[in-house]
């Protein structure tokens, strides 16, 4: 930005100037390309001869700063600097995914949010969306339990697939109008309590982390040079739900969303950040927020990635209304069922699938679907295909997989089954 240009030259000309002093407010309409071409003067102080330049009128009647040689030489030895210390063209694929932004309140194992339930078995879990009387909707406690959720997901490794279901009649509607109402209120420096929806605020956020804290700090400066404040403020629980997609999406293990209902707006983002989507035949999809101008910025890449760029811009820009049939020629969904039962069912016959699956194979294959798309063919692509490769071939899963062949026997890892001693029948009757 100019004002960035302007506090950096202020300093190089405070590192020059014995006097300290900085150059003008007229740097902000500096000319990168005005170069001093003059015959040397004698010499004068940095401001007066900053002052004599920014004299000279511009074109549109704007006090022009002219930069010497050495100002433009000092910014360019600073950018080759930073460049040869930091190789950006040694970089490696790495498309793991940043998790120093939520500090959890509680586990897996000692769950205590109620508007999201967890039900964990063997190398499986259930994340269940429960706010029925609000259909589901996205506000506080939802995304907050969900973080927990995921930051749990990511630590338990013996976990091999991931369910996400709700309770109700709606799978998700989508963000709650009255939180979008409160987060606007505390933008103009209101106070509102809670986020103005009705919730179970049974757990108090910690305090974040000083790891936590510096990362979230460095994100809010990446993102004011990334010029993402252009329009006006972003709110921590705006970079927060861009966040939850991306650690949501690089889930290591296998993500099936069980649609109970129908998915509104974040809720088509919650469907599209899973690996396999059943959906019950009464469920539609929508991304409704163009009819009141607003877009659905965030989740877009994790709904591109699944319906394409063609049937995208459709589904974005008509604000089209898809049945689950239609939804699955999309490729939103890949099954449809007729009612829970069946999708539970169906639940059960994928997990046996997965079960003979060496599990951080399939974790890998994940990560190089994430990781590689969209990323052009060159060096960096290839010695990341061949390291994953090597990783693997000289991994423990890869031997007792060959041992197990060679044996005639199970590998280890299909030993135990995955599922649940009662399994959780969200949906179903009086379901668990």
């Amino acid at each position: 930005s100019h004002s960035g240009w302007s506090a950096f030259l202020a300093q190089r000309s405070d590192a020059r100037s014995p006097s300290g002093s900085g150059l003008p407010a007229a740097m902000a309409d500096w000319d990168p390309f005005a170069v001093d071409e003059q015959p040397e003067a004698p010499a004068a102080p940095a401001q007066n001869a900053a002052v004599e330049a920014s004299k000279e009128d511009g074109e549109d009647g704007k006090k022009v700063v002219t930069l010497e040689k050495d100002d433009i030489n000092y910014v360019s030895e600073a950018v080759l600097k930073t460049l040869v210390a930091e190789q950006p063209w040694k970089q490696e694929l790495h498309p793991a995914p940043d998790l120093l932004w939520h500090t959890p309140a509680c586990t897996l194992k000692d769950w205590r949010h109620m508007d999201v339930k967890v039900e964990v078995g063997r190398g499986i879990a259930y994340v269940i969306f429960n706010r029925p009387n609000e259909n589901n909707s996205l506000q506080d406690t939802i995304g907050f339990g969900l973080n927990d959720a995921l930051f749990g997901l990511h630590e338990r490794k013996d976990i091999r697939v991931a369910v996400f279901t709700g309770e109700g009649r709606m799978y998700c509607a989508g963000g709650d109008p009255k939180s979008w109402q409160s987060n606007a209120a505390r933008l103009r420096g209101e106070y509102v309590e809670g986020d103005g929806t009705v919730a179970n605020r049974c757990v108090e956020a910690p305090q974040p982390t000083k790891e936590v804290s510096d990362a979230l700090n460095g994100l809010a400066e990446r993102a004011y040079h990334a010029d993402a404040y252009r329009y006006g403020p972003i709110s921590f629980g705006q970079f927060c739900a861009a966040k939850q997609w991306n650690t949501w999406f690089n889930l290591p293990q296998f993500t099936i969303s069980l649609v109970n209902g129908s998915a509104m707006g974040g809720g088509v983002g919650c469907v599209c950040c899973c690996d396999y989507v059943i959906a019950v035949k009464k469920a539609y999809f929508v991304l409704s927020e163009v009819k009141i101008g607003v877009i659905p910025a965030t989740i877009s890449p994790y709904v591109i990635a699944k319906i394409g760029t063609s049937n995208a811009k459709r589904f974005f820009c008509a604000a089209e209304n898809l049945t689950a049939t239609r939804a699955k020629e999309y490729g939103i969904v890949d099954e449809v069922v007729e009612n829970m039962k069946e999708g539970h069912e169906r639940i059960k016959e994928i997990v046996k699938i997965i079960s003979e699956m060496a599990p951080r194979a399939v974790e890998s294959y994940k990560e190089i679907v994430v990781g590689t798309t969209g990323v052009p063919y060159g060096k960096a692509l290839v010695h990341y295909m061949l390291r994953k490769q090597a990783a693997a071939a000289d991994g423990k899963e890869v031997a007792e997989g060959l041992d197990a062949q060679k044996a005639g026997r199970p590998p280890q890892w299909s030993a135990e089954s995955i599922g649940f001693e009662n399994w959780p029948m969200v949906g179903v009757g009086g379901g668990k």
